[in-house]
């Protein structure tokens, strides 16, 4: 009865022993995958709060006040979203949140114009990206928000946050729960009092996800014990229920929740209640026999019992193949016999043992190498997610590098060829006019030279235009601030266009520009050279579109320190196609120009601190464009202009 008892002590201490390695690598694969998720839904994040011109769009949506750029901006975020979403899988819905909480862009247009000043998600996302915000849906089914800030040029614009689904987390779940019957994975974090909060469905709970909480003063069970920060194995504990089993703690240092892995102590030793019952049933047996023995046989049987023992001192020791074979007495034989049986059983127990350890062993292997799997292909697809973000990073350097390297080999040999062009016009324009009867042939040769000089130009404008929207996309757009006097730099403009429309090169001469200064000279802290051409872009345009009438430049005063710049003419309006558009690139419909004169005049107003927007008349023909400026306080007046 000792030799059962030791035996079946030492077969449950080897058993326990495997059961808690085989949880403490389950644990340790687990606190690995978890972590993994998590950092890859915070690059996830990174990717889509990242996007330059989602919150180049943002910052231009906080910053207008005219409702047409407001949508054109709410319109091209929506874009970038739709777009962003297909490209990763589990992403639900994305919103963008504007500093007061209220939705300005969405993937789901029921979220557009709602506020979420109070959401954890917004004053969390306000802060830094948090990718552990949990919530339940309407079906009850666990999910995330990954919420950061969006931040341009070191200035917070709002927030940006994902509804994410949380299925691959939750399948982490079934494939041990799957190999295990009693297998349970517990996920946990502290909620507001301390206690331990579950995380994810249980296998015996399944309703436990973000409501079932054991309390901080069990700091004997697994849960708390995980969450204190302490990662050891558990032979004697009891779970939430109360239920004895074997449990393996970890803490996700990076989460700052607990794990724990267990499973049923009744499963884990249903293997020796045979063995169990077999040695007190021989061990009663043994006593039984030789008691019956020593009473009635005395010496006389000795010798076979000294036999029995070295045979069962065998067995003992793990020699299960040792028969009992002993000759005696009928009582002594009966006895062999009983005791040969015992360890037959015994024998056949130790095998079916070791057979179901080994298929035990086997399933808990083919479970990690699932997970083995499941984590290569997740580092793969994270290896090809990088891959793909670096060529588009090259794609894009290499765009922009050829962009300016053609847009300078193309200025090089413009300028000769336009200061050439220019000589060679006068001197056969001289030459006509010295003549009294004029040539056909010279005539001909001064209007080819008209169209070379025009086309040189426009090509000209072109490539200094592309190098413009070049540096404005790389942000090396930089500015000669000075102290400058507005009404002086608007007339200069001014009396440079008329004499070109005299001249007829906009087809017509019956359009009249007219200037309406302040009566008082203003000052502004400005690079005069893109102020001329922000002005001369918006004339340019002004004139290209009227045939006749007026042309009217004029100055109001704003309140804060604010002055505001109209031109407003009499042709033919902006096309409605282009009006929601009408400042970005190449956004035209003209065939004399390539749509770039109003975004590069939009970002330079913008880098000096203003706004531009533009409209159709409402009460007239032709359209009105308008540009504000900070301005610097003078005293000085001036005469009243034309």
């Amino acid at each position: 009865m000792v030799f059962g008892i030791f035996t079946y002590t030492e077969m449950e201490q080897t058993l326990k022993s495997e059961i808690l390695k085989k949880l403490e690598i389950v644990a340790k694969l687990k606190e690995k995958n978890f972590q993994d998720v998590f950092e890859q839904n915070n690059e996830k994040l990174n990717l889509v709060s990242s996007r330059y011109q989602l919150k180049v769009e943002l910052d231009n949506y906080n910053k207008n006040t005219n409702n047409n750029n407001k949508t054109s901006s709410q319109k091209s975020m929506n874009q970038i979203l739709n777009a962003i979403k297909p490209e990763i899988t589990k992403f639900e819905d994305i919103i963008v949140l504007d500093l007061s909480g209220k939705v300005v862009a969405s993937t789901n247009n029921t979220y557009l114009g709602t506020i979420h000043t109070n959401d954890i998600y917004f004053s969390e996302g306000k802060r830094q990206n948090n990718v552990t915000i949990l919530y339940k849906d309407k079906s009850q089914d666990l999910k995330s928000y990954l919420t950061g800030p969006l931040i341009l040029n070191d200035k917070l614009l709002g927030v940006v946050t994902i509804f994410y689904n949380l299925g691959d987390l939750l399948s982490m779940f079934k494939v041990f729960e799957e190999q295990v019957a009693t297998g349970e994975i517990n996920l946990v974090k502290k909620d507001s009092n301390g206690d331990g909060l579950i995380i994810n469905p249980l296998r015996f709970n399944p309703d436990a996800s973000l409501n079932l909480t054991v309390s901080k003063d069990k700091v004997d069970t697994p849960i708390i014990q995980s969450l204190l920060k302490n990662e050891k194995t558990f032979a004697e504990t009891k779970d939430y229920r109360g239920v004895d089993v074997l449990a393996v703690t970890r803490y996700l240092e990076k989460l700052g929740w607990g794990l724990v892995v267990k499973m049923d102590k009744v499963e884990a030793f249903a293997p020796l209640e045979n063995v169990k019952y077999i040695t007190i049933l021989s061990g009663i047996m043994v006593g039984v026999a030789i008691i019956i023995t020593s009473t009635f046989l005395g010496n006389s049987i000795s010798r076979p019992i000294k036999k029995l023992r070295d045979i069962m001192n065998e067995v003992a020791h793990g020699k299960f193949d040792s028969k009992i074979d002993v000759k005696g007495p009928t009582e002594i034989e009966e006895l062999a016999n009983q005791l040969e049986r015992m360890r037959y059983n015994i024998a056949n127990t130790n095998t079916h043992l070791n057979e179901l350890v080994q298929e035990r062993t086997k399933k808990i292997e083919n479970a990690l190498l699932k997970l083995k799997e499941n984590e290569e292909a997740l580092e793969e697809s994270n290896k090809n997610l990088v891959i793909a973000n670096e060529r588009l990073a090259r794609q894009s350097k290499v765009q922009r590098e050829f962009i300016n390297i053609t847009a300078h080999e193309l200025r090089t040999p413009i300028v000769p060829i336009i200061t050439l062009t220019e000589l060679l016009y006068s001197i056969i324009k001289k030459e006509n006019q010295s003549e009294k009867n004029l040539s056909k042939e010279n005539e001909k040769k001064q209007e080819f030279l008209q169209v070379i000089l025009r086309n040189c130009y426009r090509l000209y404008r072109l490539t200094e235009d592309i190098l413009d929207v070049t540096k404005i996309e790389s942000e090396t757009l930089k500015l000669n601030k000075e102290r400058v006097e507005l009404n002086e730099i608007i007339g200069n403009v001014i009396n440079d266009y008329k004499e070109i429309v005299s001249k007829k090169r906009y087809g017509s001469d019956h359009i009249t520009l007219v200037f309406e200064p302040s009566k008082e000279n203003i000052f502004v802290n400005a690079d005069k050279g893109r102020l001329t051409q922000v002005l001369s872009n918006l004339l340019d345009n002004a004139l290209k579109f009227t045939k006749e009438g007026n042309i009217i430049i004029s100055i109001k005063k704003l309140k804060n320190e604010k002055l505001m710049v109209s031109i407003k003419d009499s042709g033919t309006g902006i096309d409605p196609e282009i009006l929601p558009q009408l400042f970005k690139k190449f956004a035209t419909k003209s065939e004399q120009g390539t749509g770039l004169g109003l975004f590069i005049s939009k970002n330079i107003i913008e880098a000096h601190g203003g706004i531009m927007w533009g409209e159709n008349n409402s009460e007239s023909n032709g359209s009105t464009f308008y540009f504000t400026l900070p301005t610097e306080k003078s005293n000085k007046t001036i005469e009243d202009g034309e």
